[in-house]
């Protein structure tokens, strides 16, 4: 509200029937100045971004106009209010009756209460150059679901999903699209029925068929996603894009989908390959990623006795760059994954004597006793 106690308005209303009724109390009622009248659901938020605003008020059948707008106008400090209609399934806490537009400001918002979460939510990720995210994150899961615990499997990389690839799926539909489209739409609760049913206690969310279609998937969406998908599963894996700069500006960012996963995950693993280049690639990604709300796990890939390095020489030097000692070192099974790769299966079945699966069903065990 204003300094002279007056309430800075926009409205959009789109074409609905209310806003010239709206439009003339407004002018009419000394308690409210109207910012402006927005053509459309992305003038809205250009307003919001731009003006100081203290009320939205909205038609819920805007086009456009889905739950990501309304967490982003409430990010702006914007209340938008529902004018002749049901906001609840976009998230619009507040209504607005012709008459008496000023008391939908006026009217307390509840916090709301936060929702347990009682599945545990893995990020897994790493820097650029094929570290080996996918490929442990399969594992990861196929581990853990070996062990009759409840896995969902999501892939959320950004910049090309291949985890349908690696398993064999073919999926017409993105998991991952549908089940943000059903939040953006006010369906919440529903990621479920998106759901690829790989094996007993093991569940697939493909991700995006081709990186162009980043857009599509919005932090605030993937959010209720990971959220609904923890109250039916004990483990949530996610395969994330290396991606970790912010946004510029107020238009969406690419990267804005890992930020926000990293920022929700219980733990963090971070891929990286033990090389030269891929160590260096480690130690400038973890340090573009930080702040850290939590310390990640360090799980460096492609161990092989033919770089002349022990672990003990690694982790020292990894330490000393880093200031994190290595959670766990991964032994280079090439011609164990290129089966898996070929047949479209998890290495535990193509190789069940690997080091590598030893090794990653080993870090199940210890992340979901830590738990």
């Amino acid at each position: 509200m204003s300094a002279t106690g007056s309430l800075r308005v926009a409205v959009a209303a789109c074409g609905a029937h209310w806003e010239a009724v709206a439009l003339a109390e407004i002018e009419s009622d000394p308690r409210l100045v109207l910012v402006r009248r927005c053509v459309d659901v992305a003038d809205l938020l250009a307003t919001a971004g731009t003006h100081r605003l203290d009320l939205a008020l909205v038609a819920v059948d805007s086009p456009g106009l889905d739950a990501g707008v309304v967490q982003r106008l409430l990010q702006l400090g914007v209340r938008p209010a529902a004018v002749e209609g049901d906001g609840s399934p976009l998230g619009i806490d507040q209504s607005a009756r012709l008459g008496a537009l000023a008391d939908a400001a006026a009217t307390p918002v509840p916090e709301p209460e936060r929702e347990s979460e009682p599945g545990l939510l893995v990020a897994v990720w790493g820097a650029t150059g094929a570290p080996g995210r996918s490929s442990l994150a399969v594992s990861l899961a196929a581990a853990a679901a070996a062990t009759g615990r409840s896995t969902a499997l999501v892939d959320a990389d950004v910049y090309g999903g291949s985890l349908g690839q690696l398993l064999g799926v073919l999926d017409e539909v993105s998991g991952i699209m549908a089940a943000c489209r059903d939040v953006n739409r006010g369906r919440a609760g529903v990621a479920g029925t998106h759901l690829l049913r790989l094996a007993p206690h093991w569940d697939l969310l493909t991700g995006l068929p081709r990186s162009d279609m980043w857009h599509h998937l919005r932090p605030d969406a993937l959010e209720a996603v990971l959220r609904d998908l923890r109250r039916d599963h004990e483990l949530v894996v996610v395969d994330c894009g290396f991606g970790v700069e912010p946004a510029m500006g107020q238009g969406p960012s690419r990267d804005q989908v890992t930020r926000r996963v990293l920022d929700l995950a219980d733990e963090v693993m971070a891929v990286g390959r033990v090389d030269p280049v891929g160590l260096a690639r480690l130690v400038r990604a973890l340090d573009d990623a930080g702040p850290w709300r939590r310390p990640p796990r360090l799980v460096l890939n492609g161990f092989r006795a033919s770089l002349g390095w022990t672990e003990r020489e690694v982790a020292q030097t990894v330490r000393e760059l880093t200031g994190v000692t290595p959670w766990a070192f991964l032994p280079q099974d090439g011609a164990g994954h290129d089966l898996a790769l070929m047949t479209g299966r998890p290495l535990r079945e193509v190789a069940p004597t690997s080091g590598y699966v030893s090794r990653v069903e080993r870090l199940a065990s210890e992340l979901v006793a830590a738990r």
